[in-house]
């Protein structure tokens, strides 16, 4: 029992500090105030994570150990790189949708994780995910299914296009983030391979699949 409530507070407190982040960005957080609105001890937030930073470097790489669980799930049940590309695109916007706060979290301080020496293993997985990505262009230039191009800066350009849509996209908006993501890949995937876009029911059946990853590897302590 003991150990069951340690791993409830461990949860609450990431959840709790995700969003005061998300809310106000690092520097105007502190564990006191996680403490407060967890109504426990300032001394409870320290015994489970021993600094404030440890607490960001948690959720830094929960975030991204999830995206990367997501992507490989779903990109095994695929086998074209114009589909695995378009998927790809929508779990970057879905991230911005079904995990809000973490995402947010994650890119409001994104500069800090690619300094701070303490968020080595953070930039590591960073790497390993833009590889993912890196390595759908690099096949699809490969087959002839996309237009040579150079995989890296396009992966910089696809990941720009998506990684800052926290500072304008509004979920609950006109356009929820399939819909963006669908439009975003008829932009980046019209211009490698000219009309090749999945669109309908082949859309749904990409947007459903990383759905359903993202639902596998949810952040600890939602369910």
């Amino acid at each position: 029992m003991p150990t069951a409530q340690r791993k409830s507070k461990r949860g609450a407190i990431l959840r709790c500090f995700t969003e005061l982040v998300a809310e106000r960005g690092y520097d105007e957080v502190s564990v006191r105030d996680v403490a407060e609105a967890l109504d426990i001890s300032k001394g409870t937030v320290l015994h489970h994570f021993g600094s404030k930073e440890a607490i960001l470097e948690q959720i830094n790489n929960d975030y991204m150990r999830r995206r990367l669980a997501e992507a490989r799930e779903y990109l095994a049940e695929l086998d074209d790189p114009i589909d695995e590309l378009q998927a790809f695109i929508c779990q970057l916007m879905l991230s911005q949708q079904d995990d809000r706060a973490a995402t947010v979290a994650f890119s409001r301080e994104i500069l800090r994780s690619a300094e701070e020496p303490a968020m080595a293993e953070v930039r590591r997985l960073r790497k390993e995910f833009s590889a993912l990505l890196i390595d759908i262009l690099q096949r699809g230039a490969a087959s002839g299914a996309f237009a040579t191009a150079e995989p890296r800066l396009t992966a910089v350009q696809i990941f720009g296009m998506t990684n800052w849509a926290w500072t304008w996209f509004v979920p609950g908006g006109r356009l929820d983030a399939t819909e963006i993501a669908a439009q975003f890949s008829r932009t980046v995937i019209g211009g490698l391979a000219p009309g090749a876009t999945r669109e309908g029911a082949a859309a749904e059946r990409l947007a459903a699949a990383v759905g359903d990853a993202m639902r596998a590897h949810k952040a600890e302590g939602e369910e």
